[in-house]
């Protein structure tokens, strides 16, 4: 749907419904019913990478397309991270139609590290996330894809998706919503 620039009303002049709904109702639809999409996570298996190149979380649910009136998109993520070991640094992106947003490293880095402690006190599981805007977006269909790496290929790094695991059962979300 597009904005319809208002009229200039003059005295004596015709309201027809069609100026009324394009004015009014479609106007307002504009403004405050902006196109959006989320995917509230709940997967049979958690998501794992062991790529230390950006590699799409999950191609098809973590995919999502909407059809923007060329506005601002804001782009949120709300993970729960584990990786086999510390010392290992995980990264998100955001590919947008074909280019990820934030070039190099990405939008967020979250570090596990041990700084020399016991095994007990290793820190290799975190809850994170971001929250983005993209910007400068032509009017039209973008699909959002959700994008990871870590810095070492070998060891593994698992996103929880509400697969009932016995360490976080929680749930992300990723999510698009034009401004």
């Amino acid at each position: 749907m597009a904005w319809t620039t208002p009229k200039t009303w003059t005295d004596g002049s015709v309201l027809t419904a069609a100026e009324l709904n394009a004015q009014v109702r479609d106007n307002l639809d504009f403004l405050f019913d902006k196109p959006g999409a989320v995917y509230d996570v709940d997967e049979a298996s958690n998501y794992t990478t062991s790529s230390t190149s950006f590699v799409d979380v999950d191609a098809t649910d973590l995919a999502l397309t909407i059809t923007t009136g060329g506005g601002d998109v804001l782009i949120w993520l709300s993970p729960a991270v584990m990786t086999s070991t510390a010392n290992v640094s995980v990264y998100f992106d955001v590919d947008i139609d074909g280019t990820r947003v934030a070039g190099d490293d990405g939008i967020t880095k979250f570090t596990f590290f041990d700084a020399g402690a016991s095994p007990e006190t290793i820190m290799n599981r975190a809850t994170l996330g971001f929250v983005w805007l993209a910007t400068g977006l032509a009017a039209g269909s973008h699909t959002f894809k959700l994008q990871w790496k870590h810095t070492n290929a070998a060891i593994t790094t698992t996103l929880y998706a509400g697969a009932g695991t016995t360490y976080s059962d929680v749930h992300p979300q990723f999510g698009v919503k034009e401004l």
